[in-house]
């Protein structure tokens, strides 16, 4: 639901909440502050993908080499720097090594270093870059085969065919102690319309997934807005999406995500309060009686 102008100003204006008002508010703000951080990663990642995966089609025109399997995103040495991998595959055979056809490194979404592999010569991937390459292949696959099969395509298309669903694999560096997670985005995701729904989290560890995937958001809800009139973007700019998040005590990463996308501000409720966020970044939750919002209005 967008809210236009009135309540973009509601949500700045009253106080935020204080801890003696909800008793587990700063564990509450402390996850917040967690998912922020999430979706911070994860917009990085798939920044530094992006970048990486357009230079190198460019390059080889459109000539992508043995079983292309898009890319990863490590941290490198440089902080802010990233080491992207395109990735490759000679069979779908389940002993099959996953190979390094390019690498780049990625600051910004700025291309710094190049080098694209021979053919002949491809680099198999081990440790930490085999195991988030088999995670982005495998990934979108656990989530099928855990029975999520049923997404937000209510209309047929041309002789009756169901629409196909398109996924968006984002696989996190790996922790410490070398577990990691992927997400699974249900997509498209496009410029005017945003999946808010049916989004998953596939967590791995060093011997592979690690328990079943878990829906992250689970609603058919769509962010949409025209992106077609550029008049109408200082109005979006002003505007708020609403949306209700049941039954959880802070808003997810993937809210946190999806509002960097967004050209409005984004209100989470949870119960009786709002979290306000824009481009990623979550404020301190405020009521949303306050803020002029009704849960389940």
């Amino acid at each position: 639901m967008i809210r236009t102008l009135a309540l973009a100003f509601a949500l700045t204006l009253p106080a935020p909440l204080a801890a003696q008002d909800t008793p587990d508010l700063d564990a509450r703000i402390q996850s917040a502050a967690e998912a922020q951080e999430i979706a911070r990663l994860m917009s990085e990642v798939q920044g530094a993908a992006t970048a990486a995966q357009i230079q190198y089609s460019g390059m080889v025109a459109g000539a992508f080499g043995p079983g292309y399997q898009g890319a990863i995103a490590l941290p490198a040495e440089v902080p802010g720097t990233w080491r992207a991998i395109i990735v490759g595959r000679r069979s779908d055979a389940p002993d099959a090594p996953y190979l390094g056809l390019a690498e780049y490194e990625v600051s910004d979404g700025r291309i710094i270093s190049e080098v694209i592999h021979p053919t002949n010569a491809l680099p198999e991937l081990d440790g930490t870059a085999s195991a988030m390459a088999q995670a982005r292949n495998f990934a979108p696959r656990a989530v099928i085969a855990a029975g999520y099969s049923s997404f937000c395509a209510a209309e047929s298309g041309e002789d009756g065919a169901q629409p196909s669903v398109t996924f968006a694999t984002i696989v996190l560096p790996p922790r410490e102690n070398g577990t990691f997670d992927a997400y699974v985005l249900n997509g498209p995701i496009e410029d005017g319309a945003i999946p808010l729904g049916k989004h998953f989290r596939v967590s791995f560890d060093s011997y592979g997934l690690d328990g079943e995937p878990v829906p992250v958001t689970d609603t058919c809800e769509v962010v949409t807005w025209d992106a077609s009139d550029p008049e109408l973007a200082q109005e979006l700019a002003m505007s708020v999406y609403v949306t209700e998040y049941a039954g959880a005590d802070a808003p997810s990463p993937i809210h946190a995500f999806v509002s960097r996308l967004l050209p409005m501000s984004m209100g989470v409720v949870t119960g009786d309060i709002v979290w306000p966020m824009a481009g990623g970044v979550i404020g301190d939750p405020v009521p949303a009686a306050e803020a002029g919002y009704a849960p389940g209005e």
